[in-house]
């Protein structure tokens, strides 16, 4: 098979694609898998890239795939309580969470990144369609030319996973406050940074060698804070990822990792912010 090399000019931002969808690969391959999502593993199999060297540790698999199951949770759940309703995926990447999650016919799905990299995944190995009515954003998100695209007239689910640490405090406000405005319901369904993660972010190797500056990056330790964003936004619900669900399908040695740190509380707070449902 004749592997994919990325395109020389994308962007750092765009090359971060590469590291969910390692993580996920990993979780798809182990023993217990939380999200079992095959398509990661088919673009690790494509790309011709140097995944180990990436140098992502190998806990974030079970991180990155707790909160995209979580998200793919809320947005089915979402769906089945508004066949009709429209989902904005931001910062999409390499993703392909419309297939894990199956939209149905009626309802409208709208993946949102970088011309980049979206146009880098769809020289991949064909997926099969959607029934939803399906549509790519190829955008700067902060851009408010696209807004319009979005139907104004039912409920939008915004799913924003691992979106917002690449954009400051003020865009986020901006791109959400937009999106609230247009539609007349819906839910955010995110995952969250501290300021304490997002500090320990450039000592990670993966985000060093993309040349990731999340410095800036939209980060804050109390989970109301994006109430703030939009005077709609209210926090519905909070899944910290070391007390979800699928902390027993994690590797054991992450399970130890866990339970060391819930017993301190006030640290476990400040590491994990977890996976928020706005409503509004």
């Amino acid at each position: 098979m004749n592997r994919l090399h990325l395109p020389a000019d994308l962007s750092p931002v765009e090359r971060s694609a590469l590291l969910p969808i390692l993580g996920r690969a990993r979780d798809a391959s182990s023993e217990t898998p939380i999200l079992a999502d095959a398509w990661s593993q088919v673009v690790v199999d494509t790309v011709a890239v140097d995944w180990e060297g990436l140098g992502l540790p190998r806990k974030e698999a079970s991180n990155v795939a707790a909160r995209g199951r979580l998200i793919d949770d809320g947005c089915r759940a979402f769906l089945a309580a508004n066949p009709d309703g429209v989902v904005l995926d931001l910062g999409s990447g390499l993703d392909d969470r419309g297939q894990r999650v199956q939209p149905p016919a009626g309802s409208s799905w709208f993946d949102l990144d970088l011309p980049g990299i979206l146009a880098f995944r769809r020289r991949l190995p064909e997926r099969p369609p959607v029934l939803a009515g399906y549509s790519e954003l190829e955008v700067d998100a902060t851009s408010p030319d696209w807004i319009a695209a979005v139907p104004a007239d039912r409920p939008l689910a915004i799913l924003a996973d691992g979106f917002f640490p690449f954009l400051s405090p003020d865009d986020s406000r901006e791109v959400v406050h937009r999106l609230v405005d247009r539609a007349p319901a819906g839910v955010l369904l995110m995952n969250g940074y501290t300021t304490l993660a997002r500090s320990l972010m450039p000592r990670v190797k993966a985000i060093r060698d993309l040349g990731i500056d999340t410095a800036g990056g939209t980060a804050f330790d109390d989970p109301h804070e994006p109430e703030s964003w939009h005077p709609r936004l209210k926090l519905a619900e909070r899944t910290m990822l070391s007390r979800s669900p699928y902390v027993d399908r994690m590797p054991r040695r992450v399970q130890t990792a866990i339970r060391v740190m819930n017993a301190f509380p006030r640290l476990a707070e400040r590491s994990d912010l977890g996976v928020l449902r706005f409503t509004f």
